[in-house]
């Protein structure tokens, strides 16, 4: 029993730091990467509380690995664009000039009323208050105003050349 105690503590202070080294960020703000790695971090802390018999550093080392690995990835997504992109996606507008892009939201597999539902949470009653409705990488829902626009509010470089890709499209047309 106290060797089940000992483990027990051991395994929460490495997991603890493993999570602290990885950065800070709830749940609802984590990248889909971040999510995986906590899954599988907390599946390997689990498995020599579950066998007594199973020696310790056998889940000791790969937590400490996938953290490794993890602060690894970050460093490679600030430095580069493209592995961030890789990664974690890049915002995706699902509002343009007060209406919604059926297309783009059927690509992220959202609904109108999920999208109803992100405007409201941000204050706004519909669709036609918003110049452009950003989908960010993490799931959450940027909205954009006039004032944002015109007054080079947007500070992505990928969703500015999105907008004007989409822009450019639209006069085309």
């Amino acid at each position: 029993m106290l060797t089940l105690l000992i483990r027990t503590v051991l395994i929460y202070l490495i997991v603890t730091a493993a999570v602290r080294i990885m950065g800070k960020r709830q749940v609802s703000d984590m990248q889909t990467s971040e999510l995986v790695i906590t899954m599988i971090i907390s599946q390997i802390a689990s498995l020599p509380l579950e066998n007594a018999e199973r020696p310790l550093l056998s889940s000791l080392v790969p937590i400490m690995m996938i953290a490794a690995i993890e602060l690894l990835i970050s460093m490679l997504m600030m430095k580069s664009r493209k592995v961030r992109a890789l990664i974690c996606g890049h915002p995706i507008v699902v509002i343009r000039d007060g209406k919604i892009l059926d297309s783009q939201l059927r690509l992220l597999r959202i609904s109108r009323e999920d999208l109803y539902s992100l405007l409201r949470q941000k204050n706004y009653s519909d669709e036609s208050e918003v110049r452009y409705g950003v989908i960010e990488p993490n799931g959450s829902l940027s909205i954009l105003t006039d004032e944002d626009v015109n007054s080079d509010g947007i500070q992505s470089e990928e969703l500015k050349k999105q907008i004007e890709k989409r822009e450019r499209l639209t006069e085309n047309s």
